[in-house]
C-alpha cells in the first residue's frame, strides 16, 4: 500500500516532478523562488496538481506503516518503546507531509511569500516527513525480509539451500 500510493503521488507530479524533489529540502528562499519561476506552465500545473494530490496520499503512507508495525510485533518480538516509536513516526510524519504541502501550495500561489524562512520552514517539514517514513520502513524491512524470504524458501524445493 505504501509503494502504491508514492508511485500514483509521482504519476500524479508528472512534468513537475524535478521541481518537487528539488524543493524537498532547499537551502534558501532564492533556491526556491529560482525552482518555482524556471517551471514550464505544465509543470508548474502538474506540481500543483501533485500538492493537491499529497493531501490524501500520507494518511495512506501512515496507515500502510502502522498496519506493519502492528503485524510485525505480533510476529516477532518488538520492545514497546520501539512499537510504540513505529506507530507514532508515521502519524507524525503524515501530519508534516500535510504542513509541508499546505506551506508549498502557499507560497507558489505568490513568490513574494518564498523567504528564507518559509523555505526553511518547508526545508524542515519535509525532513520531518521523510525521517517519520523511511526509518519506520527500513525497520520493518529488516524484521519482515527475513519471514518473507523463509517463507519462499519453506515452499520451494532447493531454493537457497546449503547443501
Amino acid at each position: 500500500m505504501y509503494w502504491v500510493s508514492e508511485y500514483s503521488l509521482i504519476t500524479v507530479t508528472g512534468a513537475g516532478g524535478s521541481a518537487y524533489v528539488q524543493l524537498q529540502v532547499c537551502p534558501s528562499g532564492a533556491r526556491y523562488r529560482s525552482v518555482i519561476e524556471n517551471l514550464s506552465p505544465r509543470a508548474a500545473r502538474d506540481l500543483r496538481k501533485g500538492y493537491i494530490a499529497n493531501f490524501h496520499h500520507p494518511v495512506l503512507y501512515a496507515k500502510a506503516l502502522r498496519l506493519a508495525a502492528v503485524r510485525l510485533s505480533e510476529l516477532l518480538p518488538v520492545s514497546p518503546i520501539t512499537r510504540s516509536v513505529l506507530l507514532a513516526a508515521p502519524a507524525v510524519a503524515a501530519t508534516a507531509d500535510i504542513a509541508e504541502n499546505v506551506v508549498n501550495l502557499w507560497m507558489h500561489e505568490d513568490t513574494r511569500r518564498i523567504t528564507d524562512a518559509t523555505a526553511t520552514t518547508s526545508s524542515v517539514l519535509a525532513a520531518v516527513k521523510w525521517t517519520g517514513t523511511i526509518g519506520p520502513l527500513l525497520y520493518l524491512s529488516r524484521g519482515f525480509l527475513p519471514l518473507w524470504f523463509g517463507a519462499v524458501r519453506d515452499r520451494v524445493p532447493g531454493w537457497l539451500r546449503t547443501p
